[in-house]
Protein backbone atom coordinates (compact mmCIF):
# COMPACT_ATOMS: atom_id res chain seq x y z
CA UNK A 1 0.00 0.00 0.00
CA UNK A 2 2.63 2.37 0.85
CA UNK A 3 4.41 2.43 -3.32
CA UNK A 4 0.69 3.62 -4.67
CA UNK A 5 0.32 6.40 -2.27
CA UNK A 6 3.50 7.88 -3.27
CA UNK A 7 2.33 8.12 -7.12
CA UNK A 8 -1.14 9.57 -6.17
CA UNK A 9 0.66 12.13 -4.73
CA UNK A 10 3.32 12.65 -7.56
CA UNK A 11 -0.25 12.58 -9.51
CA UNK A 12 -2.03 15.49 -7.36
CA UNK A 13 1.25 17.69 -7.16
CA UNK A 14 1.53 17.79 -11.03
CA UNK A 15 -2.44 17.99 -11.50
CA UNK A 16 -2.70 21.56 -8.83
CA UNK A 17 -1.32 23.72 -11.60
CA UNK A 18 -4.09 22.79 -13.83
CA UNK A 19 -6.83 23.36 -11.28
CA UNK A 20 -4.85 26.38 -9.16
CA UNK A 21 -3.43 28.08 -11.98
CA UNK A 22 -2.36 31.11 -9.61
CA UNK A 23 -2.82 34.80 -10.61
CA UNK A 24 -4.18 36.13 -13.95
CA UNK A 25 -2.52 38.75 -15.79
CA UNK A 26 -2.23 42.12 -14.21
CA UNK A 27 -4.72 44.68 -16.52
CA UNK A 28 -3.33 48.00 -17.16
CA UNK A 29 -5.53 50.71 -17.22
CA UNK A 30 -5.89 54.44 -18.25
CA UNK A 31 -8.21 57.20 -19.17
CA UNK A 32 -8.75 57.82 -23.11
CA UNK A 33 -6.67 60.75 -24.13
CA UNK A 34 -8.81 60.48 -27.73
CA UNK A 35 -12.58 60.07 -26.43
CA UNK A 36 -13.78 63.33 -25.13
CA UNK A 37 -16.90 62.52 -22.76
CA UNK A 38 -19.82 64.72 -23.30
CA UNK A 39 -21.56 65.52 -20.27
CA UNK A 40 -23.48 63.87 -18.97
CA UNK A 41 -23.01 60.40 -20.38
CA UNK A 42 -20.38 58.28 -21.85
CA UNK A 43 -21.28 56.20 -24.92
CA UNK A 44 -20.06 52.38 -24.60
CA UNK A 45 -19.36 52.11 -28.76
CA UNK A 46 -17.07 55.30 -29.14
CA UNK A 47 -15.42 54.55 -25.94
CA UNK A 48 -14.24 51.00 -27.30
CA UNK A 49 -13.17 52.04 -30.63
CA UNK A 50 -11.57 55.01 -28.80
CA UNK A 51 -9.52 52.69 -26.74
CA UNK A 52 -8.69 50.49 -29.87
CA UNK A 53 -7.15 53.55 -31.68
CA UNK A 54 -5.13 54.25 -28.41
CA UNK A 55 -3.76 50.08 -28.59
CA UNK A 56 -5.62 48.85 -25.57
CA UNK A 57 -8.19 45.67 -26.02
CA UNK A 58 -11.50 47.49 -24.67
CA UNK A 59 -12.91 50.51 -22.70
CA UNK A 60 -15.61 51.07 -20.76
CA UNK A 61 -17.29 53.91 -19.25
CA UNK A 62 -16.50 54.68 -15.76
CA UNK A 63 -18.15 57.07 -13.39
CA UNK A 64 -16.34 59.04 -11.13
CA UNK A 65 -17.51 59.88 -7.74
CA UNK A 66 -16.43 63.47 -7.16
CA UNK A 67 -17.95 67.15 -7.15
CA UNK A 68 -19.59 67.02 -9.52
CA UNK A 69 -20.27 63.00 -9.97
CA UNK A 70 -19.18 62.27 -13.84
CA UNK A 71 -18.16 59.72 -16.43
CA UNK A 72 -14.79 59.28 -18.04
CA UNK A 73 -14.13 56.55 -20.54
CA UNK A 74 -11.24 53.94 -18.90
CA UNK A 75 -9.32 51.87 -21.25
CA UNK A 76 -8.09 48.69 -20.58
CA UNK A 77 -5.60 45.89 -21.60
CA UNK A 78 -3.24 43.11 -20.18
CA UNK A 79 0.16 44.06 -19.33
Amino acid sequence: MRGLKVPSLLFLLLLMPLLFPGSEADTCNRFSRTYIVKPPECKHDPCVKACQKEGFTEGVCEIIRATPIFMRCLCKKEC
